[in-house]
Order: C-alpha cells, then structure tokens, then sequence
C-alpha cells in the first residue's frame, strides 16, 4: 500500500492513483474568473479605455502645466477615440491579441511599437493634410504617444504576467479536460502547451501505457485507467476529453469506444510526427488543429435554447395545471394510506443520480436493486392510480424535474436504477442515453414505447428511438412530439 495523500480534503492512495494524474493548485489571478475567450476582449477594451485616457489627460496637463492655458476636450476626447480604434483593429488584425501572443512579452513589445507608431503616423498625417495642427499642440501630441505607449506596454505586462500566472496555476477558466495519453505524447503536450494551444484548462491527466506495449496486463491497466478517466470527467465536469496519442495506435478505438459513455466532444491531438511534418510545411497549415473524433450532442447555443423553452413551458404550465395538480393530491391522500408524491432514484444526464417525482399511483414505495415493473390489471395499483397512469397525469410532478435543471421537456425517459443496471449490461450503446436530459415524453414514447418494458428486445427498439432523437435534435423536432404527446395521451396504449 502507498502512503495516503490529502487531495482537496479526500484521501488518495499513491499506489493505486494512475501515474500522470495532477490536480492544479489553487492561487488567485485576474484571470480566476475568465475563460480563454474572454481574455483577447478584455485587453482590447483595456485598450480602448487606456488610450482615450491618455490623450486627454495628457492634453490637458500639457496644457495647464506648460501653456497654463484651458484646453479643447472634446478635440482631445476624439483623438483618444479614433485612435484607440485604430490601435484596436490594427492590433486585432495582426492577431496579437490571442492569449498565446499575450503570452510572448517578445512579441507583445514588438507588436505594440508596430502599431503605435502607424497610429501617430496616421494622426500626424491627418493633422497635415487636413490643416488641423495648428489646433493641437505637437507637445501635447508628443506627450499623447508617450504616455499612451507607457500605459500600452504596462498594461500588456501586467496582462501577460497574470495569464502566466493563471496558467501555472490552473485558475484560467478555459474549457475543463481531461487529458489522457501515452507517456511520449503527454510529454510533448503539457498544461502549458494545451493552454497555449488550445485554451484549454486540465483538470486530470491519465496516462496509459505505451503503443509499443502489447502485454495483456498493460492492457487491462489502460482499460482500468479509462474508467477512472471517465469517472474523474464526471466528477470534475470536464467539457471536453483529449487523446494524445500516436495516429497509428490501434487502441484508439478502443478506448474511443469506452468514452462514448460521457456525452462530450473528444478531441485527438496531433501526434509528434503529424506535429513535425505540418511545422515544416510550406503552406500555412496549423499544428494545433485537434481532430474531433466523437461530437457534443447539443451544441451551447442549442443548449441555452432547450433550456429556455423547458423553463418557459414548464412554468407556465404548472400555472394553468395547478388546479389539476391539487385536485389529485387531495384525491391520492382521501383514497389510500401513504405519501402523495412518489420518489425515484433514475440517472439522468452524464449518468448523474437525481429523484424523479410522480403521483404516487401504486400501494408500494419501491426503489431497491430489483424493481418489479408495472403489469395489466397489476394489484399493486389503486383504482385512482390506473387513472392517472392511463392518462399520464402521475408524469405531470416531473415538471419540478424540469425547472430544477435535471430532466427537460422533451428526451429520453429516465428508468429506475435497477434497470438501467440491467439494460446497460445487455444492450450496446445503452449509455448514449445519458448524453441529454431525461425527458417526460421522447420520441419513442409518440412511437407506441410508453409505460414498462416487458423484455429486452422491446428495450433495445425504445433505445434506438433515442439515440435517433439524440443525433437529429432540433427545435422543430421538439416541438413536433409535443404535440403528438397531446395525441398520444388520448390513446392509453402500453400504459398500466
């Protein structure tokens, strides 16, 4: 046995932790609360404010020191403004603001005299050509281009050292991965590199064994470490997972196979020798370009969109239901012994536990490892419950699922834990269940799969019909079974 080690408060066997595994330390930064996208906006602002400060501060202090005479603002407050604009579009342009140049002081300096100077080129022109100068003062022109670049540069340094910081630190709040490799590729792909390259921030690091080593040991290690690669993914809400491995290792599919039970987008970086031809390419092709070889099912954009649709609907349909809602508590209360609300553990998006809540319709309150599924004229159930089963009113309490984040209106339905214990044993891709939110209707419920499942085979049709759901989601196809849900609730088939 190894010594314990005190990771945030947990304790981690050195002997049984896989080798490669880090968890960044914490320090504050400016950057603790940004991501890597945020990062080339917030110089640029920077910019913009600290260059239209410096022409009028300097204008003005020019002038009441020096000439001891009262200045034009709104001349020098324009001046601040177009060139402050230019400086922005020109640095842009030139990429300087991406975080790995804000990295480079080289390349920061370099870029900022560049475009500085064609700024102060350009307003001297303009003075010149428009006849204008006479109505600005060259000192307080020259003491504009000096106190801008002071400020520029001292902005970029602080900038630069606080994102090092942040990196060495892991507090950028870039994209949470978990990184797994072979040795070689691990080590030609650091933290830092991963930043700088991708903008990403590691929150586990998983090595495996090497494509050289065949051995059967090292093969059930590698399988046992991309177990504890998902679990960490899960447990750390990784956003994405990258492989960093020789393009020509045959375990690649392997081990993609495993990760299909997270429901993020994996990456494969490009290996040492992809690496060393493309840096040597004589057209511009980027090394940096990772290969997507398993996709996120909804995108951010979609995501934000589900979400809003399910708090609209879900709210504004307790509102007109809970007349009903309360009818049916207090007929559930007058009509047998027992709680009004039933509640079941079922597993729900990336395979997270929650309670899903129904009417309680059955005499019996089960949630063990073996679960016994609803049968025709089942004796478990009361008089009232073959009502609310049979029109699907016992579902309408998931619509505290739905606003509470852990079901949605629409995806596949969630079954008991015991179930899914089972199905996922026997049915391939049974998982890819678990890359959307559970749903109160789905589309294979409008397609006749409403209720229990009385066999395996009758299971693996209802999983098809979701992971079709799954790769064609859109917004029409939600709301076209919403509304064949409202047909299907008049015809109780399969539901007992």
């Amino acid at each position: 046995m190894g010594v314990p080690l005190m990771v945030d408060s947990f304790p981690v066997d050195l002997a049984t932790r896989p080798r490669g595994f880090t968890r960044p330390r914490r320090t504050q930064s400016l950057f603790r609360h940004f991501s890597q996208r945020h990062i080339s906006v917030f110089t640029a602002v920077s910019d913009l404010v600290l260059i239209f400060a410096a022409s009028v501060v300097a204008g003005v202090f020019y002038h009441l020191f020096f000439l001891a005479s009262d200045t034009d603002l709104h001349a020098y407050a324009a001046v601040g403004g177009y060139s402050s604009f230019i400086f922005v579009l020109l640095f842009n342009s030139l990429g300087l603001y991406r975080p790995n140049a804000l990295l480079s002081a080289a390349t920061q300096i370099r870029g900022i005299f560049i475009a500085w100077g064609v700024v102060l080129l350009f307003l001297t022109s303009v003075f010149f050509l428009l006849k204008i100068g006479a109505n600005h003062s060259r000192g307080a022109t020259i003491s504009f281009g000096f106190v801008g670049l002071v400020l520029i540069l001292a902005s970029h340094a602080r900038i630069g050292f606080d994102l090092r910081r942040a990196i060495a630190s892991g507090t950028l709040a870039g994209p949470r991965v978990i990184v797994i490799g072979e040795p070689e590729e691990l080590a030609a792909n650091s933290a830092l590199h991963l930043l700088r390259a991708y903008g990403t921030q590691e929150v586990g690091r998983f090595e495996v064994s090497s494509s050289t080593d065949r051995s059967r040991s090292h093969t059930a290690r590698d399988i046992a470490i991309i177990d504890s690669a998902i679990n960490a993914a899960k447990n750390d809400q990784a956003e994405q997972v990258l492989l960093a491995l020789c393009w020509v290792d045959t375990r690649q599919q392997d081990f993609i196979e495993r990760l299909r039970a997270l429901p993020l987008p994996v990456f494969l970086l490009p290996d040492r020798f992809v690496n060393s031809i493309l840096s040597r390419a004589s057209w511009r092709a980027s090394a940096q370009t990772p290969v997507e070889i398993q996709r996120a099912p909804l995108s951010r954009r979609e995501l934000m969109v589900k979400r809003v649709i399910d708090l609209t609907l879900a709210g504004l349909a307790l509102v007109m239901l809970s007349p009903l809602l309360l009818i049916t508590s207090l007929a559930i209360k007058l009509e047998s012994p027992g709680p009004v609300i039933f509640r079941q553990r079922r597993r729900g998006f990336n395979g997270r536990v929650f309670a899903i809540y129904k009417f309680r319709t059955m005499r019996v309150l089960e949630d063990g490892p073996t679960i016994r599924q609803a049968q025709p004229n089942d004796d478990r159930v009361t008089s009232l419950g073959h009502l609310l089963r049979s029109s699907s009113i016992d579902e309408l309490p998931q619509l505290f699922n739905v606003l509470a984040g852990e079901m949605s209106l629409v995806g596949p339905r969630p079954h008991a834990l015991a179930h899914d214990d089972e199905y996922s044993k026997s049915i391939d891709r049974y998982a890819f269940r678990y890359h959307v939110r559970p749903g109160i209707t789905g589309w294979a419920q409008i397609h006749g799969f409403r209720g229990p499942t009385s066999d395996v085979g009758l299971m693996k049709k209802r999983v098809q019909l979701d992971l079709w759901y799954i790769n064609n989601w859109s917004l029409r196809l939600d709301v076209r079974i919403m509304l064949r849900t409202c047909l299907e609730v008049l015809r109780p088939r399969n539901a007992w």
